[in-house]
C-alpha cells in the first residue's frame, strides 16, 4: 500500500513535467504581482529535487521569492484575499482566480488546457507574502521594534545566504586588487632592471586573466544583489502596502497627500538596498585588510593609512547629527508640500470655483522655499563631509609617498613597493571615502523605518486571531455602551447607550446635519472603531470577527461613492466573486444605467477615469448602488442612498429596495420624507444622541407624512415582455 502511495507521488510529479510546473509558477507570480523568469523558475524546480507536487511547489515558491511561503487549505476555508491559489492534480495544475458563483463553484484557469473529466477540489496552495504570519522567533527587543523593521528583518535573516556568497566573491575582488599592486611591484623590482620580458608576459597574463575573473565576479555580484533587492523589494512593498491598507479608516493620518509621502518613504529603504549602497558597505572591512598589506610590505608606511582612516570615519561621523537633523526637517517639509499638491489637485473643480489658486500657490511656494533652504543646507553639510574626505584621501597620498621615500632611502623599501604600497593606500582610503553616503543612506532607511514603524503601528483591521466568522441565520446587529470620538475632540460625537437591530429590519435614520447619522452607519458597518463599548453582530464583537466575512456580510453605500480608474466592470465587481455578465447587467438596469451602458460600444468595459472624473455625482452614485446589489449582503446600510439622484431614479431604487426579502436587513439614513415608506422602525438623532427610537407609522403621523402608494410602500416593480430575464423595467410612475 505504501509502495503504492509512493509510486503515486512519483507519477504525479513526472505527469506534471517541467515545462507545466515553469508556466505554473511564473503565471502566479505575474498574478501577484511578482517576477520571476522562466529561466529562474526551471533552475529553482531543478535544485529541489523530487518529493510530493505541493511540497515541491512549496520549496520552489520560497526558493524563487524569500519570505515567501505556500499554505494548504481547504476549499470551503479560502475567502477572495487568498486568492489566486494553485490547484493540484495528477496531470494538470489550475489556478483558482475566484468564485463562478454564489455556490461559491471555484473559477479556475488552467494551465495548458483544461481536464478531460470534472476535478472535485478538496484543497488548493496559497501563497502567504511574508509577514502575514507572525515570526516563531523570540526576540529579546521584540517591544522595541517596529511592525516594518521585523519585516525588513526578517526578509534579510531569508537572504542571509544570498549574502554569505557575496562576501565571499567580495573577498576574492579585494585580493584581486591586492594582487594588482604586486604585479607592479614586481614590474619596477624586477622586470625593469633585467628587461626581463619573459617574466613580464608571464606576469602581465596572470594578471590579465584575474582581472578577467575580477570583472566576472563583479558582474555575479551585480547579479545576485540586484536579484536580492528585487526579491526584497517585491516582498516589503506588498507588505507595507497590505498594511497601510489595513490601517483603520478614522485612525488614519488626516491629509491623504502625508500619508501617501510617508508610504514613499519605503523608497529610501529601497535606494539603502540597492547594490551601489550595499558594495560601499561590503568594501568598508578590507581597508584594514589593504594596510596590512601596506605593513607587510613597507612596514612603517602602514602608519599613514592607519592614521588617515580614524580620520575619514570621525570626518563622517562629525557630519551625521547634522546631517540627520537636516533631512529629517526635509521630509517633514517635503510630506508637507505632498500634502498640499495632491489637495489642491484632488480638489481642483473646488479651487478653480473659488479662485483659489493663488492661495494654494502661496502654500506651494511657501513650502518650496523652506524645503529648498533645508535642502540646501542638507547639500552643504554633505558636500563639506566629502571635500574633507577627498583633502584626507589626498593627504594620505602624499604621506604614503613620503614615508616611502625615507624607507626608500634606509633600504627597507623598494621603489615598486613604494608604489604598490601607495596604490594600496589609495584604495584603502578609497573605501573609507564613502563612510560620509553610507551614513546619509542609512540615516534615510532609518528615519523612513521610524516612520513606517509609527504609521504601522496604528490600529489596523488585521489584527492576530481576528478570524470569528458566524453561520448561523440570525444575523443581529447590537450596540452596548457604544460611543464615538475622532482624535482630539473634546467630547464624544456619538454615544448610543444601548441598540438593538432585529435581522431582516427595515431601519430609517433621520436627523439634522451633523447629527451623528453618518457616523452611526460606519459604525454599524465596522468601518469606525468605537471609542468605547462595542457593536456586536449574531452576538460577536465585529473587532474579532473575520475580515474577510464581515465585508461579505454587510454592504455599505457611503454618501460620497468612489470610484477608481479602470473599466467599469472592474469597479463593479472589485473584491467580490466575479458575476455574470446578465447578473451586471440586471444591477445597472435596477440603477437605470443599463440603457446608457448598452448604448456604449464597450459596454461594461468602458474605461472609467480616476475618481469617477466625468462621472456626475448621481452617476456615481448609481455606480456604488450597482455595487451593492451585485454584492448582495445580508446586511445593506445606505447612508443617504438618494442625495444625489434625481426623482425617477430615487422611485427606481425604492421600489428595488421594497422588494428585498426579510432575509436581508436594511438600515439607511435620509432627509426624505418619502423614504419613511420604506422602514418600520426609525430611529432620530440629534447631537450624537438617539433621541427617538420608535415604529415608522408613529414617527410619519408626528411629521405628517402620508404614507407611500401602494400597500404601505413604494409601487411594486413592473416588468414587459420585452424585458431581458431577470431584470427589471421601470413602469409608469404617475
Amino acid at each position: 500500500m505504501e509502495k503504492a502511495a509512493e509510486n503515486a507521488v512519483e507519477l504525479s510529479v513526472a505527469a506534471v513535467g517541467l515545462d507545466l510546473a515553469v508556466s505554473a509558477l511564473t503565471e502566479m507570480a505575474g498574478r501577484r504581482g511578482l517576477f520571476a523568469s522562466k529561466k529562474e523558475a526551471e533552475e529553482a524546480w531543478r535544485n529541489i529535487g523530487s518529493g510530493d507536487l505541493g511540497e515541491r511547489f512549496a520549496k520552489t515558491w520560497a526558493w524563487l521569492f524569500r519570505g515567501h511561503s505556500v499554505e494548504r487549505m481547504p476549499v470551503e476555508l479560502i475567502q477572495q484575499p487568498h486568492l489566486p491559489a494553485w490547484l493540484l492534480t495528477e496531470d494538470k495544475i489550475g489556478i483558482v482566480k475566484g468564485f463562478a458563483s454564489e455556490s461559491r463553484d471555484l473559477e479556475i484557469d488552467w494551465i495548458g488546457g483544461a481536464p478531460s473529466t470534472a476535478i472535485v477540489a478538496d484543497e488548493v496552495w496559497v501563497p502567504i507574502p511574508p509577514g502575514m504570519a507572525p515570526s516563531l522567533e523570540t526576540e529579546t527587543d521584540e517591544t522595541q521594534r517596529g511592525p516594518a523593521t521585523k519585516a525588513l528583518l526578517t526578509a534579510l535573516r531569508a537572504h542571509l545566504p544570498l549574502f554569505r556568497r557575496v562576501a565571499l566573491i567580495t573577498v576574492f575582488i579585494n585580493l584581486i586588487t591586492v594582487l594588482a599592486s604586486l604585479f607592479t611591484m614586481q614590474v619596477y623590482d624586477r622586470v625593469v632592471p633585467n628587461l626581463a620580458y619573459a617574466t613580464l608576459f608571464v606576469l602581465a597574463s596572470g594578471v590579465l586573466l584575474a582581472y578577467v575573473f575580477e570583472f566576472a565576479f563583479k558582474v555575479l555580484r551585480l547579479k545576485l544583489l540586484d536579484a536580492s533587492a528585487r526579491r526584497l523589494d517585491e516582498g516589503l512593498s506588498l507588505y507595507i502596502f497590505e498594511q497601510v491598507m489595513h490601517l483603520k479608516i478614522d485612525r488614519r493620518p488626516t491629509r491623504v497627500g502625508q500619508l501617501v509621502s510617508q508610504v514613499r518613504d519605503y523608497e529610501a529603504i529601497k535606494s539603502f538596498l540597492q547594490s551601489t549602497t550595499l558594495f560601499a558597505v561590503a568594501d568598508l572591512p578590507f581597508a584594514l585588510m589593504f594596510t596590512a598589506v601596506i605593513a607587510m610590505i613597507g612596514g612603517t608606511v602602514a602608519l599613514v593609512p592607519l592614521a588617515f582612516i580614524p580620520v575619514s570615519i570621525l570626518i563622517g561621523l562629525a557630519a551625521y547629527k547634522p546631517i540627520s537633523r537636516h533631512l529629517r526637517t526635509q521630509n517633514e517639509l517635503l510630506a508637507r508640500r505632498q500634502g498640499v499638491l495632491f489637495e489642491a489637485l484632488s480638489g481642483a473643480e473646488v479651487v478653480k470655483a473659488h479662485n483659489g489658486e493663488s492661495f494654494f500657490a502661496d502654500l506651494w511656494h511657501r513650502a518650496t522655499r523652506e524645503t529648498g533652504e533645508r535642502s540646501t543646507a542638507l547639500q552643504m553639510v554633505t558636500s563639506y563631509a566629502q571635500f574633507s574626505t577627498a583633502f584626507v584621501q589626498q593627504a594620505a597620498y602624499v604621506g604614503i609617498l613620503a614615508v616611502g621615500v625615507f624607507e626608500v632611502g634606509r633600504g627597507n623599501l623598494t621603489m615598486g613597493g613604494m608604489i604598490a604600497c601607495s596604490i594600496l593606500g589609495s584604495r584603502a582610503l578609497g573605501a573609507i571615502s564613502g563612510i560620509s553616503n553610507v551614513f546619509l543612506q542609512w540615516h534615510n532607511a532609518s528615519y523612513a523605518l521610524k516612520t513606517l514603524n509609527g504609521l504601522m503601528s496604528g490600529p489596523s483591521d488585521a489584527v492576530a486571531g481576528r478570524e470569528v466568522h458566524s453561520r448561523v441565520g440570525s444575523l443581529d446587529l447590537r450596540a452596548e455602551g457604544l460611543r464615538y470620538g475622532y482624535e482630539g475632540a473634546a467630547a464624544p460625537q456619538l454615544d448610543v447607550p444601548k441598540l438593538l437591530i432585529r435581522h431582516g429590519g427595515r431601519i430609517a435614520v433621520i436627523g439634522r446635519n451633523g447629527g451623528g447619522k453618518s457616523t452611526l452607519m460606519r459604525l454599524l458597518a465596522g468601518l469606525a472603531t468605537p471609542s468605547a463599548g462595542e457593536v456586536r453582530i449574531a452576538g460577536l464583537d465585529m473587532q474579532q470577527c473575520r475580515i474577510s466575512w464581515l465585508r461579505e456580510t454587510i454592504g455599505y453605500l457611503p454618501q460620497d461613492v468612489r470610484l477608481f480608474s479602470g473599466t467599469l466592470e472592474e469597479n463593479l465587481t472589485m473584491g467580490m466573486a466575479r458575476p455574470s455578465e446578465e447578473k451586471i447587467h440586471q444591477a445597472l438596469q435596477i440603477v437605470g444605467l443599463g440603457p446608457a451602458v448598452a448604448r456604449h460600444p464597450m459596454g461594461i468595459k468602458l474605461p472609467l477615469k480616476e475618481g469617477g472624473y466625468g462621472l456626475s455625482g448621481g452617476q456615481r452614485q448609481m455606480v456604488g448602488l450597482a455595487r451593492l446589489i451585485l454584492q448582495d449582503p445580508s446586511i445593506w446600510i445606505l447612508d443617504e442612498p438618494s442625495a444625489s439622484l434625481d426623482n425617477e431614479t430615487e422611485e427606481r431604487l425604492m421600489r428595488f429596495l421594497a422588494t428585498l426579502p426579510r432575509t436581508k436587513t436594511l438600515i439607511f439614513s435620509t432627509h426624505r420624507p418619502r423614504w419613511l415608506s420604506l422602514a418600520d422602525r426609525v430611529l432620530i438623532i440629534e447631537d450624537g444622541v438617539i433621541k427617538t427610537d420608535a415604529p415608522a407609522s408613529e414617527v410619519r403621523t408626528m411629521r405628517g407624512t402620508p404614507p407611500a402608494t401602494g400597500a404601505g410602500g413604494p409601487t411594486p416593480l413592473k416588468t414587459t415582455q420585452a424585458a431581458v430575464p431577470g431584470q427589471a423595467q421601470v413602469g409608469n410612475t404617475k
